[in-house]
């Protein structure tokens, strides 16, 4: 009897070796996708370039991931540049 009781403990000690770290695991990971996280924009913050010239600081807009970001920023530089008040007229 004391064989079996010591064979079911083994087993269990190793399923808690094999499933622990496979559950720390899965929590670990971020089931939120990328493109739903919130991107906060940066501060640059202020300095000096190679020539000793003061840089001002700055705030750098977070970068979009989505994939039609590019083609929308295009569609609308084509048209603010062929339309409207700012236009140059030929």
């Amino acid at each position: 009897m004391e064989c079996k009781s010591a064979k079911i403990q083994i087993s269990t000690s190793i399923m808690w070796i094999v499933l622990l770290p496979l559950y720390f695991s899965i929590i670990s990971c971020d089931a939120e996708s990328t493109s739903n996280r919130e991107r906060n924009p940066d501060y640059v913050k202020p300095s000096i370039n190679y020539k000793g010239q003061f840089r001002k600081g700055y705030v750098r807009k977070s970068v979009s991931i989505n994939k039609n970001a590019i083609r929308n920023q295009t569609r609308s530089r084509y048209y603010y540049e062929t339309r409207g008040k700012y236009r140059k007229r030929k």
